[in-house]
Order: structure tokens, then sequence, then C-alpha cells
């Protein structure tokens, strides 16, 4: 059997990234939280914490590190039928892609949070990297494009985001007007939300058979992304509400009237049944509801 405070001294470790920031949430010495990771480790027989800046679980780590999550949420959910209420709330980390945040998870989460008095984590990723959180034991669900379930968690699926391709008046008159899409896409300014960002490149495969060879320009923030695109920046991939919206107020045209880009989605979590942990579930599937469409409609 694992130690309890062990197992929450390795938690507190990987959520703040490192031991002197644990032992101060934790109301301990720096050298009490090492001496607790050593025991942790002692008993393992292996190293479960990197100890880098900031400090990461090992694959072990990540093993005991989502059993570590796991109690806590069943201590905080039997606390709560006792009416034992926690000011810091049970800690729900969640990895999620930046759209379902800006266009309908918070929708989700937000009303779970006031109800259950849970402390959200929300750790925004691309979609077809947030599985590798799920895997790793960072998070306890995840929004992401894989359909193969994590080891010891469910899946759900949500439906599809669709994006279609968009750009200002004047990148549509300078690359886009009077011109064939299968030469004008690969050759245009585009806009990437990040390094991990493919729509783009996925869009213009699809369609033309060939990468992506005009300047990509990268606007790592939702907000930013959308403003860049309108400004004129390049050309990108608006989620399908905000397509329409921009191109019916004139602020962006639509590239391409009847193509686009349908991103599956998915909800994993562990497969543990609790009533907050279960209602998170219905309440992701709910509001994913409400904004995705069936892939390929």
């Amino acid at each position: 059997m694992y130690d309890r405070d062990r197992l929450a001294t390795l938690s507190a470790v990987v959520e703040e990234g490192g031991f002197d920031a644990a032992a101060a949430r934790l109301s301990i010495t720096p050298s009490a939280v090492s001496q607790r990771i050593k025991a942790l480790e002692r008993q393992a027989r292996q190293v479960l914490v990197r100890r880098t800046r900031p400090c990461v679980p090992t694959e072990a780590g990540a093993a005991l590190l989502r059993l570590a999550r796991q109690i806590a949420v069943l201590e905080g959910e039997v606390a709560a039928g006792f009416g034992d209420t926690d000011p810091a709330g049970t800690h729900l980390p969640i990895a999620v892609n930046a759209d379902s945040v800006t266009h309908w998870f918070l929708t989700a989460v937000v009303p779970l949070a006031a109800r259950f008095g849970v402390r959200l984590d929300l750790h925004v990723d691309d979609e077809a990297h947030t599985a590798a959180l799920l895997r790793e034991g960072a998070v306890l669900g995840a929004v992401t494009t894989s359909s193969t379930p994590v080891q010891g968690c469910a899946v759900r699926p949500l439906g599809a985001t669709r994006y279609r391709p968009v750009a200002a008046r004047p990148v549509y008159d300078r690359w886009f007007a009077g011109r064939d899409p299968a030469e004008a896409f690969p050759v245009a300014p585009r806009v990437d939300f990040g390094p991990k960002d493919r729509l783009q490149t996925r869009f213009v495969r699809g369609l033309t058979h060939r990468p992506c060879t005009g300047p990509a320009h990268r606007v790592p923030a939702a907000d930013g992304y959308h403003d860049a695109v309108r400004a004129g920046l390049g050309w990108g991939m608006f989620t399908d509400g905000p397509a329409h919206a921009s191109a019916g107020t004139g602020r962006i045209v639509l590239l391409d009237a009847e193509r686009h880009l349908d991103v599956p989605l998915y909800w994993q979590h562990w497969k543990l049944s609790t009533t907050v942990l279960d209602a998170l579930t219905e309440a992701v599937c709910a509001a994913a509801a409400t904004v995705l469409v069936a892939p390929g409609g």
C-alpha cells in the first residue's frame, strides 16, 4: 500500500512544478517533501520524478500520480457527503483544445465548478496531443481526436468541430480573386495557431494534394488568432459559427463556401465512477452536442 501523504506530495510536486512550491502548498518544509518523494521512490524501486524545471513525472511516476489524483477525488467526494467542505475544492485537471474552450467547453464546466465546489485546472493543448496528457497521468479527462482509449479510460464521441477557410478582403483580393483555389491556397500567406496546428496544411493537402509553401505566421491565442486573420495577416481556418458570422458582416470572405474540414472529437476520462466525474462527463457531452456536428455531415 502506498502512503496517502506521500502520494499527495507527489501530486503537489508535479502540479506546482517543484519541491519548494509543493512545500509551500502543503505547509511543510522542502526537506520533508524531498523525504516523502524519496521514500515513495524506494517503495516503487524506481525514480518517479525528474528533477527538472518544472519537475515532471517519469512513466512510473505518472501511474502513481493517477492513483494519487483518484484517491483525492474519492476522498473529496466522501468528505462532501459528510458535509466537510474544502475551500480549495476537489482538483479536476482536464486537457482540452483552445477552440473547444472558446466555443463550448466552459458552458459545461463552469456550472459544474459552482455546483460541486471543484477546482478546475484546464490544460490547453492541440486536440491531437491532449490524450498524451491523459496517458501521462497529468489529467483525469481530455477532449481529444483519439478514439483509442488510453489504458484505464473510457471514450465517448462528442461530434466534430467544423472549420472553414477564411481571409480578410485584402488577402482575398491579392491571392484568391480570379484564381484557381488549388493554385492559390498553397502559396498564400496563412496564419497558424501554433507549431502543433495542422488545420491549414491538412485542408490544403486534402484539396490540392500539395504542401503549403507560402509564409506561415503563428498567433497562439484564440482571440488574437481571429483578429490576425481579420486584420489581413493571412488566411486561416475558423470554426463554423465565427466563419459565417464574420462573413455575414463583411469582415472576412469565405474562401470556399462548399468545402470544410471536420475534426472529430472524443471525451476520454478515467474509468472511475463518482458523482463529480459522472456529472462532468454528462455536462461535457451535453454542451458538445449543442455546437459540434456529425462528422462529414
